[in-house]
């Protein structure tokens, strides 16, 4: 299994973009047993690779329009899903998704990466940093820059999130490497440490004021999901599930949501750092990929992107496909076709 050469999950640092496809972060794997972490890796250098093959969705590029999926959408919940994508006048720019019914609504030039914390939604554009509220997400809010105590980073911000102590995470995609950083509230920005090993992915998350959760390998070269304390300094690789793509977790810090090559998963996060490994909620097809998972603010509800690879490596027929916690099992809520190709992030608004 070699990590640091595959196909399917490319790097976006040579675009600067985030996740523009399948477990969007990630290197690629096209080996079996990852999601049992059973397998080795022959390859100790692990960086991302060069970013994948999409065919062309045909995206709108009217602000406001409306865009029929092209299967009609299903499900229990009328929650609006907040999209970063292109086909926005002709740029990037915000999309909703409500029940698989999809909207644009607000170009953002520029925009690399969104989170949402609490009320607060933020966004990297052009390396700097900007603050929105969830109710209102195409009004412009406070900006800030980074002040790096070395010289500034080059590359695109790939990964953020804001902690409720002001700090925010970022991931910084450059040179085909991606650094981690610790932005203070007075904008003083000092390099993750210790850094994660060889990560696959901008995935990044406070699970609270001092730790972070992002994802790193172990010995094998098997990405794992790890926690940085960033006061102790100190990181620990949680050994529960190997082959760990990407993650997300709610913005209440008590859900995290994990999609493997094989499966994807969801569970408290006490039980994730307890190395408890839950039953999947969704067993993915061998030609299937999902990437760029976001929770709603409980975490009853999930929604991922996915696509079909075929042989060549090329991604087609893009859906959003959202999933509804009911008790202590999950169910298909929408299965709608995405009026874009390329998405840089996503967060539920309800």
């Amino acid at each position: 299994m070699n990590w640091g050469s595959g196909r399917r999950f490319a790097s976006l640092t040579e675009t600067g973009l985030r996740q523009l496809l399948p477990i969007a972060v990630c290197v690629s794997v096209a080996a079996t047993g990852c999601a049992s972490g059973g397998a080795t890796a022959g390859n100790n250098t692990a960086r991302p690779a060069a970013s994948p093959t999409l065919a062309s969705n045909t995206p709108t590029a009217a602000v406001g329009a409306t865009v029929t999926p092209s299967a009609p959408a299903s499900g229990p919940t009328a929650a609006r899903l907040l999209v970063l994508a292109d086909g926005v006048e002709g740029g990037v720019g915000l999309w909703t998704c409500t029940g698989g019914d999809w909207a644009a609504t607000e170009p953002i030039p520029g925009a690399t990466a969104l989170a949402r914390d609490g009320d607060a939604l933020t966004f990297a554009i052009g390396g700097s940093l900007a603050s929105r509220l969830v109710s209102s997400p195409g009004v412009a809010g406070t900006a800030w820059s980074p002040k790096w105590v070395k010289e500034p980073l080059g590359g695109s911000i790939v990964g953020l999130d804001r902690s409720d102590s002001g700090a925010t995470a970022i991931v910084v995609s450059a040179s085909d490497s991606l650094t981690f950083a610790v932005v203070g509230k007075d904008g003083a920005t000092s390099e993750l440490f210790p850094a994660p090993s060889s990560p696959f992915g901008p995935s990044v998350a406070w699970l609270d004021s001092d730790r972070l959760a992002l994802i790193s390998v172990d010995a094998e070269q098997i990405p794992r999901l790890a926690v940085v304390d960033s006061v102790k300094q100190t990181i620990e690789l949680l050994s529960g599930l190997g082959g760990v793509r990407v993650f997300a977790l709610s913005p209440d810090r008590q859900t995290l949501a994990v999609a493997t090559e094989s499966a994807v998963y969801v569970a408290s996060a006490g039980d994730w750092l307890a190395n408890k490994v839950p039953a999947p909620i969704a067993n993915l097809k061998p030609s299937q990929v999902v990437w760029d998972p976001a929770l709603s603010a409980d975490g009853s509800l999930l929604a991922v992107l996915s696509g079909t690879e075929d042989a060549g490596g090329i991604v087609t027929d893009i859906h959003e496909i959202g999933y509804v916690r009911d008790g202590s099992s999950w169910a298909v809520a929408f299965d709608s076709a995405a009026p874009f190709s390329r998405a840089l992030g996503q967060v539920w608004l309800d």
